[in-house]
């Protein structure tokens, strides 16, 4: 029995996930994602108490599952700085589903507080966390006046044009958004 009810809770996740990614929390109902789900409605209901607890478990699975990823990078030995943003990156860009600025805007103007303070905290210590651990261990010096903090948040907003999850063909690859990052586009 605890093994059919973990299959459901993940197949509501599942369903939901894509849904969410594709719509948005605000244009996902519970009906829609019952029904591809293959659950009646209360039995969604008996797994999670409303839409924003479905939420709340679709980011949570999605953040767990990428920050095993992430921390593997930022500990890689074998592997300098660049290399290592190269790959965080390119991890956002296959395991993370969301488009960032839309899942940013659903936190904060349709959940609870509560909830938003749960999933900023969730966020921090899922992505947040391990790339500011990667600047503050980078083999190349930080500009001056400027902290891996600063470098982490302006590295996330960077890179949220080129992870969601359709792009332009004429996008920047990886490897150039991260080589822009670092070096800029001055000619020196």
């Amino acid at each position: 029995m605890e093994k059919e009810t973990n299959n459901t809770r993940a197949k509501i996740i599942q369903v939901a996930t894509r849904l969410f990614m594709d719509n948005g929390y605000q244009s996902t109902s519970t009906r829609q994602i019952a029904q591809l789900a293959e659950v009646t409605q209360p039995n969604l209901y008996h797994h999670f108490s409303n839409k924003e607890a479905v939420y709340v478990g679709v980011i949570e699975s999605l953040l767990g599952d990428v920050n095993e990823e992430l921390v593997n990078i930022v500990e890689d030995q074998n592997l300098d700085t660049i290399n290592k943003l190269q790959k965080f990156a390119e991890c956002l860009k296959t395991k993370h589903p969301f488009d960032f600025d839309l899942m940013m805007h659903d936190f904060r103007t349709k959940l609870t507080k509560e909830t938003q303070l749960k999933l900023f905290t969730l966020w921090n210590q899922s992505y947040k966390k391990p790339l500011l651990s990667l600047f503050e261990k980078s083999d190349f010096a930080i500009r001056t006046g400027l902290t891996p903090e600063v470098a982490t948040t302006h590295f996330l907003n960077t890179l949220s044009p080129y992870i969601k999850t359709e792009q332009s063909s004429s996008s920047l690859s990886i490897a150039q958004v991260v080589d822009l990052f670092v070096f800029g586009v001055s000619k020196k």
